[in-house]
């Protein structure tokens, strides 16, 4: 049986994982000259933060966990890959081009970067649901941001493909 302790380790382990890919679309954003495709990713990133935000709240409400050692852990090598990666692109510092981004996109999906959170995220939504139903815990007011937030990965994962598909026609 799965205890308030672990729900709360699984959402703290998604606030992390928001808010690294958020940042790393925010970073890569600024760093593209490509305006449209910049302000794509800019708008996933703001969601993503929201995103964060928003399993905040309902960690604040449960325990307040902020144990980031036992992520990798409890969530897997993928978890701690994806937010390995994102870390490394919100630390870049120099431009990027269409290009680069193209690679840049095709290298998130094989190695089950950002299309990967997109997926991961919406587990990890479904988990904690599931896991406040087994616990009986009143978290019907989160219920439905969690499925705003499942609604909006969904969305990402739709942008994704928009953004590669913007870069293609640009590029040829």
């Amino acid at each position: 049986m799965v205890d308030k302790d672990e729900l709360a380790q699984h959402i703290y382990c998604s606030i992390i994982l928001e808010e690294e890919v958020a940042k790393a679309y925010q970073k890569i954003s600024e760093k593209i000259s490509d305006k449209e495709v910049a302000h794509l990713l800019e708008f996933i990133a703001k969601d993503s933060f929201k995103h964060a935000a928003a399993f905040k709240a309902l960690n604040a409400q449960l325990t307040n966990r902020t144990d980031y050692e036992e992520c990798g852990t409890i969530l897997g090598a993928a978890w701690a890959h994806i937010v390995e990666e994102a870390r490394r692109y919100a630390a870049r510092e120099d431009a990027v081009t269409l290009s680069e981004l193209r690679k840049i996109l095709r290298d998130f999906e094989n190695y089950e970067g950002y299309a990967g959170e997109e997926y991961l995220t919406i587990l990890y939504a479904e988990l904690i649901k599931l896991l406040a139903n087994e616990l009986g815990l009143d978290l019907q007011k989160y219920k439905v941001i969690l499925e705003w937030i499942i609604e909006d990965e969904k969305r990402h994962s739709e942008l994704l493909t928009l953004i590669q598909n913007k870069i293609n026609d640009k590029l040829g």
